[in-house]
């Protein structure tokens, strides 16, 4: 076994997580640090296993030809702390996260779709206006979650607090604070910039393969089955066709983030 020092932790949604890594650098990358610096300070991690990238896991990615190194590491290590904090209700999500008005809002897409580029037009057309939260995997934490379950006849929303994690995508965008999440964009290319909303039968695969495991067991699956439920359920879900931008972002802008909002709105905003 390693000594202490080379375990490291990382700070995600308010909880400390242990982790080792096989590279050095990953930790740099992940904002973690040796646990001695915990202990100098007074603080304490959760009491689970390290998370790391199994053994097996690596020999997986030799077979598959995908080269080993500290960021092909941070990548993938993604799944396994998403794993580590969903017994806490908390998991990664791939998408951009928005902060507007002090309300969250995502960004889903394929890589290479245009998340980040709506995101960088967002803050284009309305300086001042949007922060990201985190560029490419956010932490949605459920607030109330298993209460939020009991019954299936009796569902009441928890509440989704979006918080920013180290996973930034390769513009490293971050700095945005944490926020209750007020709305789903779901973006896909087309030959018209459509804006339109969705049921949550509708949006229901395309957000449940947004949340970020390694799919190792049916408890997983299950749980995150959950999860894209609690979701669907809690916010107004839109799907945004973008043919070209920035046309596709001032349609966004117009319907979703308008300048002038209702006292209706406000008052629907205030209650999430």
């Amino acid at each position: 076994m390693k000594k202490t020092d080379d375990y490291y932790v990382s700070d995600l949604s308010e909880l400390i997580v242990p982790c080792k890594f096989r590279f050095p650098e990953t930790a740099a990358a992940l904002h973690a640090y040796p646990v001695s610096k915990l202990v100098d300070r007074g603080l304490s991690h959760l009491n689970i296993s390290p998370v790391c990238i199994p053994f097996d896991e690596w020999d997986d990615f030799k077979t598959l030809g995908i080269g080993e190194g500290p960021g092909m590491e941070a990548s993938v290590l993604s799944a396994f702390f998403s794993e580590a904090l969903m017994p806490f209700d908390r998991v990664l999500f791939h998408s951009v996260a928005v902060r507007w008005r002090n309300h969250a809002y995502l960004i889903c897409a394929p890589s290479g779709v245009g998340k980040s580029t709506q995101a960088k037009y967002l803050q284009e057309l309305r300086r001042n206006e949007f922060e990201i939260i985190c560029g490419d995997r956010p932490i949605l934490e459920f607030r109330n979650f298993e209460r939020s379950i009991e019954s299936a006849f009796s569902y009441s929303m928890p509440e989704i607090i979006v918080h920013p994690s180290p996973w930034n995508g390769k513009e490293n965008w971050h700095g945005g604070k944490a926020a209750p999440l007020a709305g789903l964009i779901l973006l896909e290319r087309g030959e018209r910039n459509i804006i339109s909303s969705l049921s949550p039968k509708e949006a229901g695969i395309t957000a449940y393969i947004q949340f970020i495991h390694t799919n190792r067991n049916i408890q997983l699956v299950t749980k995150i089955a959950k999860y894209t439920t609690a979701l669907l359920n809690a916010v107004p879900i839109w799907k945004l066709t973008t043919f070209q931008v920035p046309d596709s972002t001032r349609l966004l802008l117009e319907l979703v983030f308008p300048t002038t909002i209702s006292l209706e709105s406000l008052v629907k905003q205030n209650e999430l």
